[in-house]
């Protein structure tokens, strides 16, 4: 083990040695100072990089209602030497754009900028003189206004929510069922509802919670800006109960037996349907009239009454036997 561990001693000591004599110093010298070269040389090219700068709008009355915000930012694609459009990434960062209500045109209710006419008096004051200007996104600010009028909606589901093949689909909530939107009376005019924006799901086991926004109206506002959606499911279980086979549209003389005179219904339910769903939640019939067409003691039974909620239900049997008897006069009063 010692013998060992001298050898490592050995070796790192030599190796490190080595490593750091003169002829390696002069190879890390020349290799800082290429380096340096290089950095200067690439920062005096002439690039360009895209920049992001914050846009602000102050000065709205109170009585303003903004129905469609200004962007929070835009692009410029700037041109100049590297090392100066650096300084704009990390240490002197352009912006903001500010934009004065009282400085611009308000009427109509509605309001468009050009992004140019608005990035070129900023770069005048904050960027060196050599910075050109290449481009800028968007090319024009746009936002809604108007002074308050409004209306109630009611909030619209678009989509399709499906559950796993082993669970039932219980509710589906929308929260809040109404909202106020604000715009201009032509725009107003036209809405007759508020659209949240197509959800699809599918295979859903458990209870879900979807926050959505709605679908765009240009100059209109929500309030609030979104709805919930909540997915309520429950698993289905099988169950099966025995339910009478009953006659319809049988003449007053006429009376129906049926051998067996009940049949077995086997059906999926949910969890929390499960006991409210008795025998006499189901109708089991024969039509008189299709009995006349028979030309065997056989009968199909179907089912005339589904409880909500219910799926695959399976008569067994599905044909049973039977017989129509005449009723006496003492039967009929």
């Amino acid at each position: 083990m010692r013998r060992i561990k001298r050898l490592y001693l050995f070796f790192v000591k030599n190796c490190w040695s080595r490593l750091w004599n003169r002829q390696f110093l002069t190879f890390l010298f020349f290799l800082l100072l290429s380096s340096v070269f290089w950095f200067l040389q690439s920062g005096y090219e002439t690039v360009e990089r895209e920049f992001s700068i914050p846009v602000r709008l102050v000065g709205v009355p109170d009585n303003v209602v903004l129905t469609t915000d200004p962007p929070t930012s835009v692009r410029v694609t700037l041109r100049d030497r590297a090392l100066t459009l650096i300084s704009y990434r990390y240490f002197r960062k352009l912006g903001p754009i500010v934009i004065k209500w009282d400085e611009v045109s308000t009427s109509g209710g509605h309001i468009s900028l050009s992004t140019g006419d608005l990035v070129k008096p900023l770069l005048s004051a904050q960027a060196a003189a050599g910075t050109k200007l290449v481009s800028v996104r968007p090319e024009t600010i746009e936002f809604y206004y108007n002074y308050g009028q409004s209306k109630v909606l009611p909030v619209v589901f678009q989509g399709k929510v499906t559950p796993d093949s082993a669970y039932s689909l219980v509710s589906l909530d929308v929260e809040p069922r109404y909202v106020r939107v604000y715009a201009s009376r032509t725009v107003l005019d036209t809405l007759t509802a508020a659209y949240i924006e197509p959800l699809r799901l599918r295979d859903l086991t458990d209870t879900t919670s979807v926050k959505c926004r709605f679908v765009k109206v240009p100059g209109a506002k929500f309030v609030p800006q979104s709805a919930r959606v909540t997915i309520i499911t429950d698993r289905m279980i099988e169950k099966t109960v025995q339910v009478p086979v009953q006659g319809v549209n049988f003449p007053a003389s006429k009376t129906l037996r049926t051998f067996p005179p009940k049949v077995n219904i086997t059906f999926q339910v949910g969890m929390s349907q499960y006991k409210r769903i008795t025998p006499e939640s189901f109708v089991l019939v024969v039509n008189y009239a299709d009995l006349l067409k028979n030309t065997d003691n056989r009968c199909h039974l179907s089912l005339k009454s589904v409880p909500i909620g219910v799926r695959r239900a399976r008569i067994n049997p599905a044909d049973v036997e039977y017989v129509i008897e005449d009723s006496s006069p003492d039967d009929l009063e």
